[in-house]
């Protein structure tokens, strides 16, 4: 009797031990699941802001032609994602466009898009340019071929395309675009001279 009484205590006591072990296991797992959220969003704000840093060179800066060109070279490879309207001289008239967000001017101006297309519409609000509007499949962007953003690259560089021509030493007037929920979109350059 003294046997089974033991065998039952040392089954007792491993059932008591296992509940410990499972309950400790199961409160580590619970907190190591909130810092892994803590993490993960940590991780997604840092990866948001690299993101958004290509764009911070352009807001709001005075840029070469060049610097225009370089975008559109930089950024073609997202089409669908990121939105590049340039406003040359060419295809206003030969007329500098004042782009000003602050003082809600310039967003009139012929522009060209490029990289993506959209059906949305420029407005200003807090200062800020907004893309806003959906097009098909509520798309704020959409994506054209390499072959058409080839192409379009070809005539911003080609001098006898006068309303499409990027000069590469005129000087640009540059924001950064952004969709209603204030998340970078695209960037908008005005030609200035």
């Amino acid at each position: 009797m003294e046997g089974n009484l033991s065998k039952a205590l040392w089954l007792g006591v491993s059932i008591l031990l296992f509940i410990a072990v499972v309950t400790i296991g199961l409160s580590i797992f619970g907190g190591m699941k909130e810092v892994s959220n803590l993490a993960n969003d940590k991780v997604g704000s840092i990866a948001q802001n690299l993101i958004e840093e290509e764009f911070r060179m352009y807001d709001g800066k005075e840029v070469k032609g060049d610097d225009v060109l370089s975008a559109l070279g930089s950024f073609s490879g997202r089409s669908g994602e990121v939105i590049i309207m340039v406003a040359t001289l060419g295809n206003n008239n030969g007329n500098p466009v004042n782009l000003d967000p602050t003082a809600n001017t310039g967003l009139s101006a012929n522009y060209t898009r490029y990289i993506s297309n959209t059906t949305g519409t420029l407005k200003v609000e807090n200062r800020c340019i907004i893309l806003s509007g959906a097009g098909s499949g509520g798309n704020l962007l959409t994506s054209l071929s390499k072959t058409v953003i080839d192409a379009e690259k070809r005539d911003a560089e080609n001098p006898n395309l006068v309303s499409k021509y990027i000069n590469p030493s005129g000087k640009f007037i540059s924001h950064l675009i952004y969709d209603d929920n204030l998340r970078i979109r695209g960037i908008i350059f005005a030609q200035t001279e």
